[in-house]
């Protein structure tokens, strides 16, 4: 774990950043950059002795930002609105913050796996070196400006000489932000809201826990390197999203109504963990665990048993 290092985290107060940037914050000089919309997600974060910072990712300019040792880029625009605001936040704002740090040690950036390309068996284990192109239906232009952030990543940390390491993130979830699917899944149920099942197909994923996400962060900063390193970022078990439904359901007592239809709600994919459990070790955190354990936290009268 690092310790007695000047970090900058990005997106510090969302779902994916939060647990890690208090976390790191125990044993390290921590600086939190974000626009700060959440004002409660600024102040609770500066009274645990987080230092706080301006960042808004389409500016050119980053000189403002503090001198620091790492940088953990985990901040994006998860709703781009057009293909130019997305380019510019995810893609454009990365390259400008790593030309801002090319004197750190080592550079982190969170990417996605939205930018794999679907398969066609959905339960089919998708490599590091597995075909790219993917497409999020809930945001047509994020994934693309993953894949073109990714670019701009692997082009900075070699003109740069700046050691990095890309990080496509699976399913996290937490009791930050949203909570992530899980916590969507409940809201769904609770609101008497539908879930579509791709036709024939269930939705794989790896879910990985706020605190497994800290842990493997850590580690895998450690491994940053010139030309960068790309990693998947999921948990070791793999899950569908209807187990998922059955898990929360027999939780809370509610049911889901599944539709069937040509896309899922969600296009979840099976990222292949040997890479990240090769550099980073295993999770910790098992998925019913972590599911029952952030329900609980979030919503404490939802467990029914």
């Amino acid at each position: 774990m690092l310790k007695n290092q000047r970090i900058l985290v990005t997106g510090a107060t969302g779902q994916v950043a939060r647990t890690l940037t208090e976390k790191l914050n125990a044993n390290n000089e921590v600086w939190a950059a974000a626009r700060f919309s959440d004002q409660q997600a600024k102040q609770a974060l500066e009274q645990a002795g987080v230092h706080t910072v301006y960042l808004n990712m389409d500016d050119q300019d980053m000189s403002a930002l503090p001198d620091v040792d790492y940088v953990i880029h985990c901040g994006c625009n998860t709703f781009p609105q057009t293909q130019d605001e997305a380019l510019r936040q995810n893609a454009e704002g990365t390259g400008f913050l790593m030309q801002r740090y090319k004197d750190a040690k080592a550079f982190f950036h969170m990417s996605s796996d939205s930018v794999y390309r679907e398969t066609e068996d959905p339960a089919e284990l998708i490599s590091e070196d597995a075909v790219l192109g993917g497409f999020s239906v809930y945001a047509p232009h994020y994934a693309m400006s993953k894949l073109a952030a990714e670019g701009v990543v692997r082009y900075q940390a070699r003109q740069l000489q700046l050691p990095t390491i890309i990080a496509r993130l699976d399913v996290a979830y937490g009791v930050h932000g949203h909570g992530g699917a899980p916590m969507a899944l409940y809201q769904m149920m609770k609101h008497g809201m539908p879930y579509t099942r791709r036709r024939n197909a269930d939705s794989y994923c790896c879910p990985i826990h706020e605190d497994d996400i800290a842990e493997q962060v850590q580690a895998l900063i450690e491994h940053a390197a010139i030309p960068a390193v790309t990693v998947n970022l999921g948990g070791d078990e793999l899950v569908t999203i209807e187990e998922m439904i059955t898990y929360l359901e027999g939780l809370t007592g509610l049911t889901m109504t599944i539709e069937t239809g040509d896309q899922a709600t969600w296009g979840m994919k099976y990222v292949d963990p040997a890479k990240r459990r090769e550099l980073a070790g295993p999770c910790k955190v098992s998925w019913k665990a972590g599911v029952r354990q952030v329900l609980e936290a979030r919503h404490p009268d939802a467990i029914a048993s």
